[in-house]
């Protein structure tokens, strides 16, 4: 009898071996609407990668998590005040016995508004430690200002 329970446990074990089955468990429920197991609905394409924007002195800088990527496996390009980053993030290896697995294989694409129009000829970029680090100068020249006109009426 006991037997029979490890090997039931065995079989269930060496689904968890497959990519097929670590795909159904990651897909967005969108793409593949026939999926019934899908455990964690967070798993957007739209929150990968993690991004921050912020404004430094006279640049904008954008930091992008990219864990294990190298720069062969992402894009990235600057249009008309828009940054857009695709690539492929694969977390599945071959001849693996998987006992746990968090990380899920996908392709992304993410694309980021900037607030400012930016000196594109001088961007610069530099991935350090699985952190994409996106410097651009913000173009003053760019700017536009909207004078706020108050309409003041002393009687009141």
């Amino acid at each position: 009898m006991e037997i029979d329970k490890l090997k039931k446990w065995m079989d269930a074990a060496q689904s968890f071996q497959t990519e097929a089955f670590w795909n159904t468990i990651f897909d967005n429920p969108k793409k593949n609407s026939s999926s019934t197991l899908n455990v964690n609905p967070f798993m957007a394409a739209d929150f990968f990668p993690k991004c921050d924007l912020y404004e430094f002195g006279h640049e904008l800088i954008a930091e992008i998590e990219l864990p294990g990527l190298n720069k062969e496996q992402f894009k990235l390009s600057i249009q008309e005040q828009m940054i857009t980053i695709s690539g492929e993030s694969k977390s599945f290896k071959q001849k693996r016995k998987y006992f746990l697995k968090e990380r899920a294989s996908r392709s992304f694409k993410k694309e980021i508004a900037l607030p400012y129009p930016i000196i594109i000829q001088k961007v610069k970029n530099e991935i350090h430690n699985g952190i994409l680090m996106i410097t651009m100068p913000i173009n003053q020249d760019e700017i536009e200002t909207i004078p706020i006109n108050f309409n003041h009426n002393p009687s009141e």
